[in-house]
């Protein structure tokens, strides 16, 4: 009998953690913050380049010209990937940043360039009747992306950071190289989301993402999944 208890309370527990590591991100109808770690595999790439496309319900939220907040670190920035976060003294600029290629609205220094912090600030008037919101991103040569305090997107080769956990600036993840698909800037340049969807150079990443309503408490919706069109990436690799 106590046997019996036991496996049933590590069971809950199991239950109650997969939760915890799979659990929505709140939508809200004003005030989404999407921040994204982009990150280079060397300090002297050559290029640099992270333009992102958010949909839900038909409804376009935000895409490449729309304007961000950006910060170029030297040292860990506590809570910056959180909703609640004062960017208030980060630089403004305009998707999409980077350096080289000519596909950047806001172009930044480099080489050397290890990481840049980016947050996209962004309302859902269609919230409460959204249950999945689409991203695309264009970038080089990797990136991590949280909406409203959830880790919901990665590029496929960021293998050695755990899900959810905050990357250190200037952390050393042995990424493999991926370029961008170099179509020039626009505000937005639609031919950009028309290129092929996978993992490959010159690929864009798609991630369709399951959130929940957050404007009111009584909100229920599926546990979240983050899905691709090449695939499922719910656990590290």
């Amino acid at each position: 009998m106590k046997r019996f208890v036991l496996l049933s309370m590590i069971a809950l527990l199991s239950i109650c953690l997969i939760g915890m590591a799979y659990s929505a991100p709140k939508l809200y109808s004003k005030n989404n913050v999407l921040a994204v770690f982009l990150t280079n595999n060397s300090t002297t790439s050559s290029d640099m380049t992270l333009i992102v496309k958010c949909e839900g319900g038909g409804t376009t939220y935000f895409d490449e010209g729309a304007e961000i907040k950006y910060f170029i670190p030297s040292a860990n920035v506590a809570n910056w990937t959180t909703k609640a976060f004062d960017d208030s003294s980060w630089t403004k600029g305009v998707s999409g940043i980077g350096y080289a290629d000519g596909d950047d609205n806001t172009t930044i220094a480099g080489p050397p360039m290890t990481s840049v912090f980016v947050r996209y600030h962004f309302d859902a008037p269609n919230a409460a009747s959204v249950k999945t919101i689409t991203l695309w991103f264009d970038y080089d040569d990797a990136f991590i992306a949280w909406l409203n305090d959830v880790e919901v997107a990665r590029s496929d080769n960021i293998k050695a950071v755990a899900v959810g956990k905050i990357t250190n600036w200037d952390e050393g993840l042995g990424i493999t190289d991926h370029e961008s698909t170099d179509t020039p800037a626009g505000k937005p340049n639609a031919t950009r989301w028309t290129k092929a969807v996978g993992t490959a150079g010159g690929q864009i990443m798609k991630f369709d993402v399951d959130v929940e309503l957050g404007d009111t408490v009584s909100s229920v919706s599926p546990r979240a999944k983050i899905t691709s069109t090449w695939g499922e990436i719910k656990s590290v690799r």
